[in-house]
């Protein structure tokens, strides 16, 4: 009789097989994809060769990898080995293999919901992930469908302590969250998605106003500045030197609470919207 296990790791080895094969990848390139395995990002290299389609996961729970086709030549196995060389994740696409989006733990879906980034998240207005090595809510910042940085926040309970926040790029960018013309500058990612139900929010990931952020905000109609209670004078300073770029739609909010704890209408009530 077959083992069972047996027969699942058959039937996840054909199911791969299957994707990699249906794909439609010209003849001497290599292409990444999201791994249909461990649903990890970014992580699955599939290689076209005139013999041969050859494919690997990179992610470090998966390693899935095979070959697709048969007489495999020593040629094609020569010209596999040149073409990954320059496919060796580093950085930015180095910490993506440990990013879920699904089977994530209580932790990530509960700092989720009491931080009101649950219409963000499930909206796509924010894609949120999970960091399962450094335990953080990870929040992409894009340029189209690029992912170009992220920003991940800590939730848990000490295993993986470091920083409260974690900027995985150095790309200086801001995160938006919101399809609305007026823009709410705050400090976190999360304050940011709390607000796109009835603004666009923009995180600095911090208290600072980098020269990046200042374009970002030109197509809005009106800004309103909102750092945290404890950065009130940064606040202001940072809605002077955009009040000197985009004039009087700039306002500022001396905020007394958190604003991603409030309610939708103890946030505009905060925030004059």
């Amino acid at each position: 009789m077959p083992c069972p296990e047996i027969e699942d790791i058959i039937f996840m080895s054909n199911i791969i097989k299957d994707y990699v094969y249906n794909l439609d990848i010209p003849l001497g390139t290599s292409i990444r994809l999201d791994c249909p395995m461990c649903d990890g990002t970014n992580t699955l290299s599939v290689t076209q060769f005139s013999d041969c389609v050859k494919y690997y996961c990179f992610h470090a729970n998966c390693s899935k990898g095979g070959v697709i086709k048969e007489e495999l030549s020593a040629s094609s196995f020569s010209a596999y080995n040149e073409v990954m060389k320059d496919n060796v994740p580093v950085g930015l696409e180095l910490e993506k293999q440990n990013w879920r989006k699904n089977n994530c733990p209580k932790n990530f879906y509960n700092y989720i919901k009491v931080n009101n980034c649950n219409h963000a998240w499930t909206n796509g207005l924010a894609d949120i992930r999970y960091d399962y090595k450094r335990d953080r809510a990870v929040f992409l910042i894009k340029e189209g469908s690029k992912i170009v940085d992220a920003a991940g926040r800590y939730i848990g309970c000490g295993l993986h302590a470091g920083p409260k926040w974690y900027r995985y790029g150095n790309s200086k960018k801001p995160f938006i969250c919101g399809k609305h013309k007026h823009a709410v500058v705050v400090e976190d990612c999360a304050s940011a998605a709390s607000v796109s139900v009835f603004a666009t929010g923009a995180a600095l990931l911090g208290t600072s106003l980098q020269d990046e952020v200042i374009p970002a905000l030109s197509k809005y109609d009106k800004i309103t500045v909102a750092l945290d209670k404890d950065a009130s004078d940064k606040s202001i300073d940072i809605a002077l030197r955009l009040n000197a770029q985009y004039g009087d739609i700039v306002a500022v909010s001396l905020l007394e609470r958190d604003l991603k704890k409030l309610t939708e209408d103890e946030a505009k009530e905060v925030l004059k919207i």
